[in-house]
């Protein structure tokens, strides 16, 4: 065999021998996902509204998380679990957690026992990674009173914040849901106490954006307990009852004494489809009067209904660079549903107030780290000297090594091998 032959079963041996380095490489999958236990990171954790709480009431609770040196890679997943008392208000909703930009770094799905977070690959490469989540909840069980609700924090320490559950007296509540054919469904739970009631009548005005459809159900009721009813088939006779519509509402008005739970269903257009996913609150209010009738004074009980796309649920985060109000019931009558509660101007307003102000802190804290975020990026985008090193009568830049960077040099080696090869069979023919 000629040394010309040899030498090119060389340089081609060597050449293949550096392309299978490469695709073995290339082929090698991506590392996998951690499962991360939200607790092993939660700085700080508390109810944010309240203390006060009837049982189907709103909880809301805010998680704050700090992963530090810990990276967060594509397709990884958080677990945060609720405190034991507590339980998702909409299980099954998902919403988006986004940065101090607006950019959707990971997507987060509630259940009845707490939120799991799949992160996306926004923050690779970001060190510091940080994480704010405002979650609705409720009351996971039937006792009032005065109760503790513990979230487990880093290093095995624990939060507690106190929350007071009072029961419910009124005899008169309301609540919607939003449909996907552009409607509101409103149930009205009237006699929640199941007295004796004589001359019953419920007076219903529907809010601003909608309009009235012709059409009422009329159920009686059954608790099952003190969150959930039963509406009981067949429906009530019309015979039963009389029923009078008109622009903003209904009246209507019992033939007999009235002594266990009644459920109302009806529906509204809203007229404004643009409102419907933009958190808007679809309002309603119902009245119910009861007793002497004409020959002297009635009783009186009020009721304010809401409605709107927004469940509650948010969640914010972000890293440093590195250089380096309603459960959703059940549509068919003698289905199991919730109780949507009850809430007095006064009440609604307290709370109100206090959501703001917790979203207001929230807002504030997002902008300091977006503050922060783009001073730290300024510095580091800060023009500075090269450093030079030397070697005995060469003097070379410093060189950036990516994990491309073996790639080209591999490359660069096969393609100097080639050219060398080259060289040797010229210089033998």
């Amino acid at each position: 065999m000629s040394k010309n032959s040899k030498v090119l079963r060389l340089i081609i041996g060597l050449v293949s021998l550096i392309a299978l380095l490469v695709v073995s490489q290339v082929a090698t999958p991506a590392e996998a996902a951690t499962n991360y236990k939200g607790s092993d990171f939660t700085t700080s954790a508390s109810v944010t509204n309240g203390p006060d709480f009837k049982h189907a009431d709103t909880i809301d609770i805010q998680y704050n998380l700090n992963f530090g040196e810990t990276p967060i890679k594509d397709g990884d997943t958080i677990t945060l679990d609720f405190p034991e008392n507590l339980k998702g208000k909409k299980p099954g909703d998902t919403f988006d957690v986004t940065d101090q930009d607006g950019t959707v770094i990971g997507k987060a799905v509630v259940s009845d026992t707490g939120v799991v977070i799949t992160m996306n690959d926004k923050l690779e490469g970001k060190t510091n990674d940080k994480l704010t989540l405002n979650l609705a909840t409720k009351y996971r069980y039937e006792d009032t009173g005065e109760k503790d609700v513990v979230f487990p924090l880093e290093n095995n320490g624990s939060s507690t914040s106190k929350i007071n559950i009072v029961s419910d007296d009124a005899n008169l509540s309301k609540k919607g849901t939003l449909q996907d054919d552009g409607t509101v469904k409103w149930t009205i739970l009237v006699n929640r106490n199941e007295l004796k009631l004589d001359n019953l009548d419920i007076s219903d005005t529907i809010g601003d954006n909608q309009e009235m459809i012709h059409g009422v159900t009329v159920s009686n009721g059954t608790w099952v307990n003190t969150t959930t009813y039963k509406r009981e088939k067949p429906e009530i006779s019309s015979d039963e009852y009389k029923v009078t519509y008109n622009d903003n509402g209904f009246d209507l008005s019992f033939n007999d004494p009235v002594s266990n739970l009644i459920v109302i269903d009806y529906y509204t257009k809203v007229t404004d489809p643009s409102l419907i996913h933009s958190g808007y609150k679809f309002r309603n209010n119902a009245v119910m009067e009861w007793g002497a009738g004409n020959s002297g004074d009635r009783n009186s009980e009020e009721a304010n209904g809401k409605v709107s796309s927004s469940t509650g649920n948010s969640g914010s985060g972000g890293g440093d660079t590195n250089e380096t109000d309603e459960e959703e019931e059940e549509e068919n009558t003698g289905t199991i549903d919730t109780d949507g509660g009850s809430e007095t101007d006064k009440e609604e307003k307290d709370r109100e107030g206090a959501e703001q102000n917790a979203k207001n802190e929230a807002d504030e804290k997002a902008a300091a780290a977006k503050k922060a975020a783009a001073a730290a990026k300024a510095a580091a985008l800060k023009p500075r000297a090269a450093s030079v090193t030397k070697h005995a009568g060469n003097t070379k830049l410093p060189q950036t090594i990516d994990n491309n960077g073996w790639v080209t040099t591999a490359w660069g080696l096969s393609i100097g091998l080639l050219t060398l090869g080259g060289a040797v069979i010229r210089r033998h023919f």
